[in-house]
């Protein structure tokens, strides 16, 4: 399988007749390859979405300004600390304390030691019962009696209506091919256009790409990066990658970018997307890939990886959304929702205009 090195791997392109060097002169806008379409709006719905389940051991997950979806359970040791609505369709269980700001919902039960807070309705399809403390400010929704070690609080008791179904679109009708859209760009993309090519690269790079769409195929490079995005652009990389020291994407003021990888995703070390444009980075995933975060990462943006297991190891900070199949791990996540920023051909970045030096 070609290996390509995450973010810094597609800088070891610079050097081939783009604009854009620190300190120098800029464009008043970069003109108009392409206006790629997005398909943010359409995938990413909630802060958190997951397939299969949320499995973590640490300081535990942090969710807020949207709601959270799980497929399967939630089996925790930690904090956990949801902002809005929670679905946990196939159970929640652990050690340590759960407060959910909005209602929590499971066709399981709700099954534990510790703490759970809610301030909305509790809805459990197979009981509650744990050792701690449970208050529920709205309504407590069970077939049968709760049974609980400890103390309850609970605003009022009502009738269990069962879930429609798993609260996170992950069939095989709903999920977006995303290998299909990497294969389509591989026969027809805009390198040409801009004169790129595929090359190979080791040391400190940095390259800006233009409004258009791009395909990189067994690209390789190791070091410290910088990939500037300066309009509406999208990245279709066929191969893993991977980051091997401090690797940065940074967009322009409102520049969006969409990346598609077929393969692994592996950071270890200091990486970023996005240093500003919140909202405007989406990174969509191909497949049964793994995805592993090692360090302090920090993604302003949203990652889309419907068939990858999430593996973290540390502190992992997402401002945007994410979508996965599981997450394992040890250490912390903090997801802070921003809807997603996308182009269309009515916007600024997709109307072309003349270039002043």
């Amino acid at each position: 399988m070609n290996r390509t090195v995450l973010m810094s791997a597609l800088l070891a392109l610079a050097g081939c007749g783009l604009s854009g060097v620190d300190g120098q002169a800029r464009r008043s806008r970069s003109p108009i390859v392409s206006c790629p379409a997005s398909p943010a709006k359409e995938v990413f719905t909630s802060a958190l979405c997951l397939c299969g389940d949320y499995r973590a051991v640490g300081e535990g997950a942090w969710v807020q300004g949207g709601s959270a979806g799980i497929n399967g359970v939630v089996d925790v040791v930690g904090a956990h600390d949801f902002s809005g609505d929670v679905v946990a369709f196939g159970g929640v269980s652990g050690v340590g304390n759960l407060t959910v700001g909005g209602s929590l919902s499971t066709a399981g039960r709700v099954d534990g030691v510790g703490d759970v807070r809610v301030t909305g309705d509790l809805s459990a399809g197979s009981g509650v019962s744990n050792v701690g403390h449970l208050e529920v400010q709205g309504t407590l929704r069970t077939p049968e009696a709760e049974q609980w070690v400890g103390t309850a609080t609970v605003g009022a008791k009502g009738a269990y209506a069962p879930l429609a179904g798993p609260p996170c679109g992950c069939g095989a009708e709903q999920v977006l091919d995303v290998g299909a859209a990497i294969a389509a760009a591989k026969v027809k993309n805009d390198n040409a256009a801009v004169g790129l090519s595929l090359t190979q690269s080791v040391g400190e790079r940095a390259l800006t790409l233009v409004s258009g769409s791009y395909f990189f195929d067994g690209i390789q490079a190791v070091g410290q990066h910088t990939l500037t995005v300066d309009g509406a652009v999208a990245i279709y990389v066929s191969g893993s990658l991977e980051t091997v020291g401090r690797a940065q994407f940074k967009l322009t003021e409102g520049s969006t970018l969409d990346l598609y990888v077929d393969g692994d995703v592996n950071m270890v070390g200091e990486s970023s997307f996005g240093a500003t444009g919140q909202g405007a980075v989406k990174l969509y995933v191909a497949g049964e890939r793994k995805v592993s975060l090692v360090g302090g990462q920090k993604i302003i943006g949203s990652v889309y990886a419907p068939a990858a297991d999430l593996e973290l190891v540390g502190e992992s900070t997402f401002e945007g959304a994410l979508f996965a199949r599981n997450v394992l791990g040890v250490g912390r996540v903090h997801v802070t929702f921003a809807a997603p920023v996308i182009a269309t051909p009515e916007s600024e970045l997709c109307q072309a205009s003349p270039v002043v030096n």
